[in-house]
């Protein structure tokens, strides 16, 4: 039986407080699955990657998507964890391969305890994932699986790109690996536990893969739109997002080339010299109309993530995956 206080929450038709009960109850399983991983060696390393606090954005879809389609949060309560903790295992790389020292505004693992620690910790936390999804049968298991090789794969063509010339087709297919295809796995294998129809998976599949594209392209836009006067760790090792792509393809050949070199010299400024790189850089994205370009591109996103549910019978729960959608639009 699902979890009647949960069930009573979520039914009142308020999404703020949806949004809020659904993030206290991952933070529960969070907490819940800390005593059976006690005796792992890692587990003091472990823990302190589960106590920081996100957004529960993926596990949350997990929820909405299951009970979007007929289904209740009782059942889906450890596939949501699973999700979770597959995120968390690829914060940790990234942050290894993106050499960073804080998330969140607290150390990084590789930061406190080195990178190989932080290796294999975020192994352990895939591990982990993958063990709570035993329970749900093959189809699950399979999706989750390739969900790991493509966030791999990802991650990987996401170094490679840095050493090429950006090409938004590239981009784009990175981020679909690398991002996209985790919140896919939330609501495709939300609605797969919910005995979902085959097109209520599809649809709901392509609700994931839509909504993550427009989340990526939105966070990696802030990067360049954000008010701190420091350099994106993105642009610091030209790891080149689309807005950056867009802004490199209005340039003729030789604006081009000077463009690469002064991107390719800004990890060795000084941080004034940063400054007004970024700052200059900011002006030169909106002229040219890049941000726009960006803007558009993440509202096109949303609107192919609404229209994919169609096949999805109205509810509160569908309305709350449109309002998620919704909330990433760009005016």
């Amino acid at each position: 039986m699902p979890n009647e206080q949960v069930e009573v929450v979520f039914d009142k038709g308020d999404y703020a407080a949806y949004l809020e009960e659904a993030r206290r109850l991952v933070d529960r399983e969070l907490s819940d699955c800390l005593p059976k991983i006690a005796d792992l060696a890692l587990f003091e390393r472990i823990r302190y990657v589960l106590q920081t606090r996100g957004k529960r954005l993926r596990p949350i879809l997990v929820m909405l998507s299951a009970q979007s389609v007929g289904g209740y949060v009782e059942p889906v309560k450890k596939l949501a964890l699973s999700i979770e903790l597959l995120h968390a295992a690829t914060l940790i790389h990234d942050d290894i391969l993106d050499q960073d020292v804080f998330r969140r505004n607290a150390p990084t693992v590789n930061a406190k305890w080195g990178v190989r620690d932080a290796v294999l910790v975020g192994d352990a936390l895939a591990s982990l994932s993958l063990n709570l999804t035993a329970d749900y049968g093959k189809a699950i298991i399979e999706i989750m699986s390739q969900t790991c090789l493509l966030l791999s794969d990802g991650e990987y063509m996401d170094v490679e790109n840095s050493h090429k010339r950006p090409v938004e087709s590239d981009y784009l297919e990175t981020i679909k690996r690398k991002s996209a295809s985790l919140f896919k796995a939330a609501t495709q294998c939300g609605a797969i536990a919910a005995k979902a129809s085959c097109d209520e998976i599809a649809a709901l599949a392509q609700f994931g893969e839509n909504f993550g594209l427009a989340y990526q392209i939105k966070d990696d836009l802030s990067d360049v739109t954000a008010l701190e006067n420091a350099i994106p760790q993105d642009i610091n090792q030209f790891r080149a997002n689309l807005p950056i792509i867009h802004f490199y393809e209005s340039l003729n050949p030789d604006a081009r080339e000077a463009f690469l070199e002064a991107i390719s010299s800004v990890k060795a400024q000084s941080h004034a010299e940063k400054a007004t790189f970024l700052d200059t850089l900011r002006k030169s994205l909106e002229n040219t109309g890049s941000l726009r370009y960006c803007a558009d591109k993440v509202n096109q996103y949303v609107d192919d993530a609404i229209s994919s549910l169609e096949p999805v019978k109205e509810s509160v729960y569908k309305a709350y995956l449109i309002k998620m959608a919704e909330s990433l639009r760009l005016t």
